[in-house]
């Protein structure tokens, strides 16, 4: 059984991993490989709660399809009894496993704001695109950016586990450069136009520059690499592993002039702050290392020193030239870093460097001794020279004197004189940190083909192993972070620094240099490319004074066009003023117009509130007469009324005896009529066989022509009745008779 349990877990892809890492950071710890295992089998019973689960088997298909992990029977049983022992799972009548609800719900809450990081980290990525890379697909961004993290991670990992146990398989491109893996992931996604390709190399490359002022960004990027090297530890065997985590051995750390120059604030790489927080960490924590550098050290930077000084001294450096020199990326830390005082205020060379006279002690101060070793093994220096600079060689680096190539053989080869056989290259007893990336390299492909543990470290690579050996904290995490930025790391006095020295040195020795041309001529790379190749001075400084022209040329063309557009834009601001100054005349005519024109209203106000006055007195007078005439004017027209009344009432009365008296006439024709017809033998009236018609008729047209005659207003009426009253009578007269 116990063979079994320390059977190895075999990896099979990193990718699925990576899809899905914020889940594997939720159960992560860091370097021990049973508790990531117990936390994978904890994610399976959260994410599949429904599936059958009940023992080894069942888990380890289902890790193997989630993470590319195939994970032995025997360690699966071995964490589901110490996670059922710890009360995190239980397995209710021997049926399937479950998560206890508080494990649960505190695994939620960590993959949740796992996610919830990378949520953030996204959408503020996105919003920094649309201002800098406008023409970027955002999502294909991210896609792009989740490859090269994929491949810059998997190698952490590979790498940082391989130095815990040499037997981890560590293939060729697992070595290759962030920038490598950079163009390869760009390449890899097929851009139609070029500049979109390029513009995405920018885009991750400001990404990875910017971890440190970003705190989630920080967290994430320490996150991905802790769930790499946590990935890639599940290769260790777990005893190698025990005995690893358990206790720190005794190592004497060989530190490279590079790592010490950053320690000295006289280097600038991405490196050079997880190299202070290594050292803070190994003195706060009591941490079993020697820190030690080799005389050829002590001698290379002394002499480094001295050359730089030189160099500084040869000239004098205005303020500008500084200037334009601090912006540069290319120089050496200590060039650098003098123009960076210098163009603040101007130092003399001897006092920059005076502190550094003595670095032994300043070094000495911070527990970092020298190590002078017994004896020359000139042979084996000489065949790691030699084996080195075919590797430089191979590289492009050809450009890397041999004083460098000499002390980098001579400190390796010390390093691995002092080393033992052990399994793990912690427990070999020496080790060397650098912050020479193509050293670093050399010394791991070297290694692999001769069968030997590799002893050359990288500042990030190391702190990683550490990590789980400190508590954490925010600074060391954002300094971790940041060491996985581009670009590669710089060596003192590379291809690309001495140009960039040379360069100052002829631009010093002009009269006056323009701060703009030299800034131009120290960040163009195409002129920094072909100075690096050239080992002729007098060809290069020709170059350089070509350049210089060109460059005054173009300067002085951007003036002329500068003048140009200044001239047009006083011509229009002085048309603007013109303008302005005509608005503000028509604006003081029209304000003192407006004032006048208030002080008319004013006065004609005081006018009429005189006036108001004396129409209060006249209206009030014109009130009181005004009222005795409504007075006046209501008794006339009572007496009108009462006039108006006797009038209306004998008028009625005149009318009313006028058709009495109209109708008693018409009667009383009528009745002498009849009387008539009776006494007159006028028979034909009676014996008429219409007489009663007749006699209406007549009746009617009596009566309406005596009413008629009385009454005007219905005058026409009653006669034209009488008229038709007689027509009718005409007509019955018409008739026979009986």
């Amino acid at each position: 059984m116990t063979n079994e349990i320390h059977e190895r877990i075999t990896i099979r892809t990193f990718s699925p991993t990576f899809e899905k890492m914020c889940n594997f950071i939720a159960v992560a710890r860091t370097g021990d490989p049973q508790a990531t295992v117990c936390g994978l089998v904890t994610l399976c019973l959260l994410d599949f709660p429904d599936k059958h689960l009940d023992s080894a088997e069942p888990f380890r298909n289902t890790i193997e399809t989630l993470f590319g992990l195939a994970i032995p029977d025997a360690q699966i049983g071995a964490a589901l009894d110490e996670l059922e022992r710890n009360g995190v799972i239980f397995r209710p009548g021997n049926s399937n496993y479950r998560l206890e609800p508080a494990a649960m719900e505190s695994l939620k809450q960590t993959i949740e704001a796992s996610q919830g990081l990378e949520n953030r980290i996204k959408e503020k990525w996105f919003q920094e695109l649309a201002t800098a890379y406008p023409s970027l697909k955002a999502d294909e961004a991210w896609q792009v950016l989740r490859v090269y993290l994929s491949r810059t991670f998997r190698r952490h990992g590979i790498q940082a586990t391989a130095l815990l146990d040499p037997s981890v398989d560590t293939p060729a491109e697992h070595e290759a450069s962030l920038t490598s893996i950079l163009h390869e992931s760009v390449d890899e996604h097929n851009f139609s136009d070029i500049r979109l390709r390029e513009d995405t190399k920018g885009a991750i490359s400001d990404f990875m520059a910017l971890i440190g002022t970003d705190p989630d960004r920080s967290r994430y990027i320490a996150q991905l690499a802790d769930g790499a090297f946590n990935f890639y530890t599940l290769e260790i065997p777990t005893d190698l592993s025990d005995q690893l985590r358990q206790q720190l051995h005794e190592l004497t750390l060989f530190l490279d002039t590079n790592f010490l120059f950053g320690i000295l604030d006289l280097h600038y790489n991405t490196q050079v702050q997880v190299s202070h927080d290594l050292l803070r960490a190994i003195s706060a924590h009591s941490l079993p290392f020697k820190l030690r550098y080799h005389e050829a050290t002590q001698k290379e930077m002394a002499n480094t020193i001295a050359h730089y000084g030189s160099l500084l001294r040869s000239h004098a450096w205005s303020q500008s030239l500084s200037r334009a020199a601090a912006s540069c990326q290319n120089l050496t830390g200590i060039e650098q870093k003098f123009h960076e005082r210098n163009s603040c205020g101007l130092i003399d060379v001897n006092e920059f460097l005076r502190p550094y006279e003595h670095f032994d002690l300043l070094l000495a101060e911070k527990d970092i001794k020298v190590f002078r070793p017994h004896a020359e093994r000139t042979d084996l220096q000489n065949d790691l020279f030699h084996e080195y600079q075919s590797f430089l060689e191979k590289n492009g680096r050809s450009d890397k004197a041999y004083e460098t190539v000499m002390h980098d053989a001579k400190i390796l080869e010390q390093a691995l004189h002092v080393r033992t056989n052990a399994s793990s290259s912690l427990k070999a007893g020496a080790l060397v940190i650098s912050c020479d990336y193509y050293l670093y390299r050399f010394d791991w492909e070297t290694s692999r083909k001769n069968g030997r543990r590799a002893c050359v470290l990288l500042p990030n690579i190391f702190w990683q192993i550490l990590r789980p050996f400190i508590p954490h904290d925010q600074n060391f995490e954002k300094a971790f972070a940041e060491t996985f930025a581009l670009p590669e790391f710089r060596a003192i006095g590379s291809g690309g620094s001495k140009a960039c020295s040379k360069m100052l040195q002829i631009l010093a020795s002009y009269k006056e240099v323009p701060e703009q041309t030299a800034m131009k001529m120290l960040a163009n790379d195409l002129l920094l490319d072909r100075l690096r190749s050239e080992q002729d001075d007098v060809k290069f400084a020709a170059q350089v004074e070509a350049a210089f022209v060109e460059e005054n040329r173009n300067l002085i063309e951007e003036k002329a066009a500068l003048d140009r557009e200044l001239k047009r834009q006083k011509g229009l601001a002085e048309e603007e003023s013109r303008k302005r100054q005509e608005e503000l005349i028509e604006f003081e005519i029209q304000k003192k117009k407006f004032s006048t024109a208030i002080e008319e209203a004013r006065q004609l106000l005081e006018a009429a509130e005189h006036k108001t006055e004396e129409h209060d007195k006249s209206a009030k007078e014109a009130s009181n007469r005004a009222r005795d005439a409504v007075q006046l004017a209501s008794e006339a027209q009572k007496k009108a009324d009462q006039e108006a009344k006797k009038k209306s009432k004998a008028e009625r009365d005149a009318f009313l005896m006028r058709v009495i008296a109209g109708a008693a006439i018409g009667t009383a024709a009528l009745v002498s009529f009849l009387a008539l017809a009776h006494m007159l033998p006028w028979g034909w009236l009676i014996s008429h066989k219409n007489t009663v018609p007749l006699q209406i008729g007549i009746s009617a047209t009596f009566m309406c022509s005596s009413i008629g005659l009385f009454v005007r207003s219905w005058r026409k009426w009653c006669w034209g009745v009488g008229c038709l009253t007689f027509f009718v009578m005409i007509l019955s007269l018409m008739g026979k008779s009986v």
